[in-house]
């Protein structure tokens, strides 16, 4: 009797301290996503950062600070931007990391020049694949929550999501889509925003005249911060599966280097990510996205403010708006630096509201927000 009593006893007391460890693991960390990506606090030798959640970058990147504050170290990397440009980046000694309850010791991160469009949103680096799969993720993105835990838990609500077809090797996430006879192979890149991304260097894709498409000349900044220019294709990816998962992504068909899934995909759903163990999980079987967009949209250059991005073919296309066109006024205003321009249009393209332009030519034109497809 007595023995079964301490028995007893010894097991409860081994709950309590398992669940306590548990909890301290389980992190949740309130996220930002002023760009469209995952936006967390990292505090770097007792100094808070704010860090991109991107598990399309291989390597966590601090953009300029890296430089004064931590201990270089000998070794480089030459990074490729989607641009075809190439930079040299050095490492840094990483000091003491506090991530959530974590810290991380006697580690590397490379450091970046600082660039507009980081700056303007206060994102001070990349927290990167090499610190991200050493733990398990659940990133919910309707809630903005990240939940941090060990790379061996998997929490009970997993019971209730779908899993995706999904690997991960080399550093490098992916998920894959079956659609007929073709299977098609994507980053996961929670460090990009919008729609997913098919790259006409790995894929060659034919009838696409059979569905809605639009095309837009455009372009995007990358891990340099450096704005490549494209002109993509946009066109609703017909049904396809991966593994427990049917879905219908919004994509873009152009010449950049990386076929990616971007955080658009993930609206309003949660994802629990595991990439030690392989495994990806999304809350909804089926996933349904819509396109919703602008015409075109403007950006602070080369001293002027301009037209970035228009659509081939849309009524603003025919009056002849053309990218690189000059805007003298956007919504009655007028903008001298990039940052104040891109966050006040920042705030029109949440809301969905129209807006106005008047080019240099006088002419104003509204703009308005509508499905496509």
């Amino acid at each position: 009797m007595r023995n079964t009593f301490f028995f007893l006893i010894s097991i409860l007391l081994f709950q309590i301290v398992n669940a306590q460890k548990q909890k301290v693991y389980q992190d949740t960390i309130p996220f930002r996503n002023d760009l469209g990506i995952i936006i967390i606090p990292i505090t770097f030798n007792g100094e808070v950062k704010e860090f991109a959640f991107d598990t399309g970058a291989q390597y966590s990147v601090a953009y300029g600070w890296a430089k004064e504050a931590l201990k270089r170290t000998s070794k480089t990397m030459t990074i490729n931007s989607s641009s075809g440009l190439k930079s040299k980046m050095r490492f840094y000694k990483s000091g003491t990391i506090e991530l959530g309850s974590r810290k991380i010791r006697g580690h590397r991160i490379l450091n970046a020049p600082k660039n507009d469009i980081f700056s303007c949103y206060k994102v001070d680096g990349i927290l990167g694949v090499d610190i991200i799969k050493a733990l398990n993720w659940t990133i919910d993105y309707k809630n903005k929550i990240l939940i941090m835990y060990p790379s061996n838990y998997f929490p009970k609500k997993v019971k209730e999501m779908y899993a995706l077809d999904f690997d991960f090797r080399k550093n490098r996430p992916y998920v894959y889509l079956q659609q007929k006879n073709n299977r098609f192979r994507f980053l996961l890149d929670t460090g990009a925003s919008g729609a997913s991304n098919i790259s006409k260097r790995n894929y060659t894709l034919t009838g696409l005249e059979k569905y809605p498409q639009i095309s837009f000349y455009t372009g995007s900044f990358d891990v340099n911060g450096i704005l490549t220019s494209s002109k993509p294709t946009v066109f609703k990816f017909p049904e396809a599966s991966s593994r427990e998962v049917k879905l219908s992504p919004i994509i873009y068909y152009n010449t950049q280097k990386s076929t990616k899934i971007g955080n658009g995909l993930w609206k309003n759903k949660e994802l629990f990510l595991s990439l030690k163990s392989k495994k990806l999980y999304v809350s909804s079987a089926t996933i349904d996205q819509a396109y919703k967009s602008y015409p075109c949209s403007v950006i602070y250059l080369k001293g002027k403010m301009r037209i970035m991005r228009i659509q081939e073919g849309s009524a603003l296309w025919d009056q002849g708006i053309r990218q690189g066109d000059e805007v003298l006024l956007y919504n009655g205003k007028r903008f001298t630096d990039f940052c104040s321009l891109n966050q006040y249009q920042g705030e029109i393209v949440n809301s969905g509201k129209s807006f106005e332009i008047q080019l240099a030519n006088g002419k104003k034109l509204t703009v308005s927000k509508t499905v496509q497809f």
